[in-house]
């Protein structure tokens, strides 16, 4: 049965106001919701970005704390400290030399506050200072140092080591380096400790601290933007049928409310799920464009590799055209593509951005970043499935990758395709130490090297596709 009813003037006003009333609460709403959405995302994604920011600095200082030790362990002469027993000796020129020395150093690196050498004690408890670098820091000759307050210290003795945390001792809080000083018949006689002040060790990460919540603020200040674009265009639509249905009442047309039967619940529910479809299909994108504008806004932090994993993405959407892949899978490594960099932002801008060739040990630091960008998805649920991507895209197909030397199928596809698209987009791109290659070149590399370096069969597509199109440098 049809249950009629018939609006007069004043119910048809009333109408109207619930329904304006109703559209402005749910803008709010979606608007709310949207925007709750994204921020919370972004925050999440800077919180874990930042915290492993922070432990990569100072394993980075102490990686620099153990160097400087280890090299001026080497130059240190082991048989003049082994002589070096009574104060009247701090006038010896050896003495004087090993101080001299220790001056020079410190003013060299700004970093250093102290550099002093150690030898143990009859108590295994106590060391007693034996040279000490530090103008404004003298300490006297055998002066005694509890073991308590830098527990680490007498690691030093067997091998080069650092403080694992902040120690405080009356000269104030460090974090300090050792290394054992050997005689010339190899024994070990002392060690030397190289101090960096805690303070200068923070203002570092305060500053990059500082950095990453500027750029939070600008990405939530856009999430608002798009939370409002967004909340608008979907309101907009009910707006419409607002709009139609007081454009009825101010011609008088008769309104009847009630129920026929069970179609058109049907109906709406089948309206909704294509609304939820297309929102889904919103949210993706906008969700990909806030990633992006995160990655761009990392890729700041390296003149030299800035666009290169929008870049990287383009030439993956490429060669995903010619594989029989399904949407999510294509999404999934496009996503991936645009992320396989993102470990980068635990690397020290001096070795990002250093003009030339990088040393053996920074090279290493930069191989972890396919580890330290896959830490960080393993943090956001939403992205795990492109984790394992990220972290095996400089995998070799012979196995001669890194981080974990895996070989040919085994290597996940989305990082089999990146890996080619990485390296040909690298090989393109100009760099502080050499001119971008041209496409031809490029190619020819890809040929060589596949089956060793690349899956064969992403080459074989991919130089199909270079034959009929120019890609550009980053």
């Amino acid at each position: 049965m049809i249950s009629k009813l018939k609006l007069n003037k004043r119910s048809r006003s009333k109408l109207s106001q619930i329904l304006l009333m109703t559209h402005s609460s749910l803008y709010y709403k979606v608007f709310t919701i949207l925007f709750l959405v994204f921020s919370v995302t972004v925050l999440l994604l800077t919180y874990h970005l930042e915290k492993n920011i922070e432990v990569k600095h100072i394993d980075m200082v102490k990686n620099e704390l153990v160097s400087i030790a280890s090299i001026a362990a080497v130059t240190i002469n082991g048989d003049a400290v082994e002589k070096l027993q009574n104060p009247e000796q701090q006038i010896s020129d050896e003495y004087n030399s090993l101080q001299e020395q220790f001056r020079r150093m410190i003013e060299a690196n700004s970093n250093i506050q102290d550099i002093y050498i150690m030898r143990k004690g009859e108590n295994n408890n106590e060391l007693y200072f034996v040279v000490n670098g530090n103008p404004a820091g003298i300490v006297e000759f055998n002066e005694a140092y509890s073991i308590e307050n830098a527990p680490d210290m007498l690691s030093g003795f067997t091998k080069p080591s650092a403080d694992r945390e902040f120690t405080t001792d009356k000269w104030g809080v460090t974090l300090s380096g050792y290394a054992p000083v050997r005689n010339s018949q190899g024994q070990v006689v002392a060690i030397v400790g190289i101090d960096f002040d805690a303070n200068h060790i923070k203002s570092g990460i305060y500053q990059r601290r500082e950095f990453m919540i500027t750029y939070s603020v600008m990405s939530m200040l856009i999430m608002l933007i798009i939370s409002m674009v967004l909340a608008k265009r979907i309101v907009s639509r009910i707006n419409k049928l607002k709009m139609t249905i007081e454009n009825t009442l101010e011609k008088d047309y008769g309104i009847y409310l009630g129920i026929e039967s069970h179609d058109e619940i049907q109906i709406l529910a089948s309206r909704v799920n294509n609304l939820i479809k297309r929102v889904t299909k919103e949210r993706e994108k906008l969700f990909m464009s806030v990633i992006t504008a995160l990655i761009n806004t990392l890729e700041l932090r390296d003149a030299y590799t800035h666009g290169h994993s929008a870049e990287v993405a383009d030439i993956v959407k490429d060669i995903m055209m010619e594989l029989d892949l399904d949407a999510n899978n294509r999404f999934n490594i496009t996503f991936a593509a645009v992320l396989h960099d993102i470990g980068k932002i635990g690397i020290s801008d001096t070795i990002l951005n250093k003009p030339g060739r990088l040393t053996e040990e920074e090279f290493n630091l930069i191989k972890e970043h396919p580890t330290l960008g896959a830490k960080i998805l393993e943090a956001i649920p939403a992205l795990q499935q492109i984790k394992e991507i990220v972290k095996h895209h400089h995998e070799r197909y012979d196995g001669g990758g890194y981080p974990d030397r895996i070989k040919g199928l085994d290597i996940e596809l989305g990082a089999r395709v990146i890996a080619v698209a990485d390296s040909f987009q690298a090989m393109i791109s100009d760099r502080p130490y050499r001119s971008g290659m041209t496409q031809a070149a490029a190619m020819q590399e890809l040929e060589r090297n596949k089956g060793t370096q690349f899956d064969p069969e992403i080459v074989d597509i991919f130089l199909r596709i270079c034959k009929n199109k120019e890609y550009k440098s980053a």
